[in-house]
């Protein structure tokens, strides 16, 4: 288990001086209007609010942040962040971040490339100490790069991690790497640079490469280097969270709205989903951002790392986030999924405005989306936008024939079950004990209720089916047995 060293106890300490400073600004029910992402022609659709939509699905508490022209303009917290003890969500409120850790942690690595201390197209494995990506047919050639990592286009295994039980034994980074914790190994398994796939394992590299630079505890580094600069005084990668901080965090809770054993899980993969944050913080990181994109440094980020950052790269992956051109602009985001926490965040790069929405709930994911589209439409964005569809009927014996077990034809390790209700088809990822719900539009397409995803149905020439392609790019073999 890595050491919580002076720097990250005095980090919380810090963390427990500025609780309670982030003020709430408030929207009644009346301002904002939450309809479904998902709409199908011909039906008619009441708007819901926040809290009856929470209810609804099953969430305990949300946080979320408006910021416009650079100015927080709505900071509040519903619900409860404690069942146990009857804690409400405030706007300071602690959630861990998920996979939004990775473009937060990507400026650790990006502020050694600005120093010259990493170059983003070298062997990664030059810089790293105690470790090394193992070698193999796949890397004979092309060797795995920093950018690489970066960009989830490295061949590396390991989607994502489900953490681990507070009380339990922790795994180092190299542990996990060496497939000794609760996942399998990480390793290269097709060729670098070849094409993108998500790579949580990728990341946990980035967590052992800054601390084989720095020679500091990557909780340490990003503390004094990051997010201290950038003035995230409510936000730390300390795994396990240091007690002294347990009543500021949320427990998490499961898709019925439980709360998990334990509170929550901890994630020693700390660049991959280690970080624990509020949204107003996460304002902090977009804001600097976006001052660095429009030429003005703040903390360690400067116009040159902002630039190599929003470049993109296959799949419209920048250095850390998300990238996609809207019609206001570019804008750069990022989701994240751990045991219990669901957020998002989305903001433009050259005006200064965006949406953070952090909850403590596996259900979150369509009182998300609802709630994306009322405040791009209430601030006058199009960040959201409600995707209107026609429903298609399939026949009993084609939903029959849909039904069964799917793979990841590109990592084994990642498949859902695929069943149907009278309403619904439904794809289950015990993964991250998920359902999804879907409906047809066409006799070749799927879509996501919830999150609008889209899945192409792939036949073969008698008309069986041979996979689902989810978003155009992940495909999903159907298992023969």
């Amino acid at each position: 288990m890595k050491k919580i060293v002076c720097l990250a106890l005095l980090t919380s300490m810090s963390l427990l001086s500025q609780s309670s400073m982030a003020s709430e600004s408030k929207l009644s029910d009346q301002e904002l209007n939450l309809l479904p992402l998902v709409q199908v022609q011909g039906e008619k659709y009441i708007a819901s609010t926040i809290e009856s939509e929470m209810k609804k699905h099953n969430l305990p508490g949300l946080s979320v942040v408006a910021v416009k022209h650079g100015q927080v303009v709505w900071a509040q917290g519903f619900g409860l962040a404690d069942k146990l003890t009857g804690r409400k969500v405030t706007a300071d409120t602690l959630f861990q971040a998920g996979s939004i850790s990775k473009p937060v942690a990507a400026l650790a690595v990006l502020k050694l490339v600005d120093e010259g201390k990493v170059k983003l197209d070298s062997d990664v494995n030059q810089y790293l100490k105690g470790w090394q990506i193992p070698s193999n047919k796949f890397t004979k050639t092309n060797k795995v790069t920093v950018r690489q990592l970066l960009t989830h286009s490295a061949g590396l295994t390991q989607h994502g991690f489900p953490g681990y039980q507070r009380g339990t034994n922790i795994p180092t980074d190299i542990d996990v790497l060496n497939g000794l914790g609760n996942t399998g190994k990480v390793i290269v398994d097709k060729a670098p640079g070849e094409g993108f796939r998500y790579s949580g394992g990728g990341y946990t590299v980035l967590d052992l490469l800054v601390e084989s630079v720095t020679g500091q505890s990557f909780i340490d580094y990003t503390s004094a280097h990051i997010l201290q600069p950038l003035g995230m005084t409510n936000s730390t990668f300390a795994q396990p969270l240091p007690k002294p901080l347990w009543s500021m965090a949320s427990a998490a809770f499961d898709g019925s709205g439980q709360q998990i054993e334990g509170n929550w899980h901890v994630y020693p993969e700390q660049a991959a989903a280690g970080l624990w944050t509020t949204p107003s913080d996460l304002a902090l990181y977009i804001g600097a951002i976006q001052s660095a994109r429009a030429g003005k440094s703040v903390g360690p980020i400067t116009p040159k790392l902002v630039k190599d950052m929003l470049t993109f790269h296959d799949n419209d992956w920048g250095l850390g986030p998300v990238l996609k051109s809207y019609e206001q602009g570019l804008a750069f985001s990022h989701g994240g999924k751990n045991k219990g926490f669901t957020n998002i965040f989305k903001a433009y790069a050259d005006k200064k405005d965006a949406l953070i929405i952090m909850t403590n709930g596996d259900s979150a994911g369509p009182v998300i989306r609802q709630l994306e589209i009322a405040m791009s439409d209430h601030f006058g964005w199009d960040l959201s936008t409600p995707k209107i569809v026609q429903k298609h009927e399939f026949t009993t014996p084609k939903l029959k024939q849909m039904t069964g077990q799917y793979i990841y034809d590109k990592d084994s390790q990642y498949s859902f079950k695929l069943t149907y209700d009278n309403q619904y088809i439904l794809a289950y990822d015990a993964s991250r004990d998920h359902t999804s719900q879907l409906i047809a539009t066409s006799d070749g397409e799927l879509i996501d209720i919830n999150d609008g995803s889209t899945v192409d149905i792939e036949r073969d020439t008698q008309g069986e089916i041979k996979a689902l392609v989810w978003n155009g790019q992940y495909r999903f073999v159907k298992s023969k047995l």
